[in-house]
């Protein structure tokens, strides 16, 4: 009777130690999750126009993981722009614009990345996200989560009326800030800009905008329409890549 009871004594205390083993909490580990933005038919979106906000979120509670900023350069042109991209090859160098999340978790996390910017300027700035599962001590770094980003900065340089004439003059660049220039890697030929003035909610004037030789720049002149409230948009578009931008204001005349 006595060995019995003590065989059941020792199945209650080594059942109570798996026990106490289970409900002891697992140790987080802190996993590394680098994370870029390389601007549809050109480079990494970084410093040079802004940079991009990022925030790293649980996809299903919402809790904030991490947040940061994408900073660095736009990359290696010739990795990134005229070598042939295969599996395996990551074109991104260590001071291409990056922001690295250390976020430590204890399990898989479905995580939400949103990314915002160019920053340089309100008109400009775009939003994408994408979810990734994170796995406790799993870094992604190499190459990290890459996000597209599609689109076209256009920046106003002069909205004025001289000697009865409406002078527009835009500046057209690519996310990354990379320059649009005659011949050029992106050649001004790939790249229409025009304007239209909207009066009462209808369109009454469309016209190109030239490139002016100058970096970026589009430019045009036309007559000072009649008087009265218009509003201006400026419309771009990159036949390559389907990249668009625009950019508006009102106008009294």
């Amino acid at each position: 009777m006595m060995i019995r009871n003590i065989r059941v004594a020792l199945a209650i205390l080594m059942g109570a130690a798996v026990l106490a083993l289970l409900s002891m909490p697992v140790a987080a580990e802190s996993t590394d999750v680098r994370i870029q933005v390389r601007a549809v038919d050109a480079k990494f979106i970084g410093s040079g126009v802004g940079g991009m906000n990022v925030v790293v979120e649980n996809a299903q509670t919402g809790a904030l993981l991490a947040s940061g900023k994408i900073t660095g350069t736009t990359g290696d042109t010739e990795a990134l722009m005229k070598q042939g991209q295969i599996r395996g090859h990551a074109p991104a160098t260590p001071d291409s614009a990056s922001f690295t999340a250390s976020i430590d978790i204890d399990r898989p996390v479905l995580a939400r990345i949103r990314v915002a910017g160019p920053l340089d300027g309100a008109h400009s700035i775009r939003q994408l996200s994408v979810t990734q599962w994170l796995l406790p001590g799993q870094d992604l770094v190499d190459p990290g989560v890459v996000l597209q980003l599609p689109g076209l900065i256009v920046a106003p340089i002069e909205v004025a009326v001289t000697d009865d004439q409406l002078r527009i003059g835009v500046d057209v660049s690519m996310l990354c800030g990379c320059p649009i220039t005659r011949g050029g890697l992106w050649d001004s030929e790939d790249f229409s800009v025009n304007a239209s003035l909207y009066r009462e909610g209808e369109k009454v004037q469309t016209f190109p905008l030239q490139f002016t030789g100058k970096t970026n720049r589009f430019a045009a002149k036309v007559a000072v329409p009649e008087t009265g409230s218009y509003e201006l948009w400026i419309l771009a578009h990159e036949s390559n890549a389907d990249n668009t931008g625009a950019w508006h204001q009102r106008l009294e005349f």
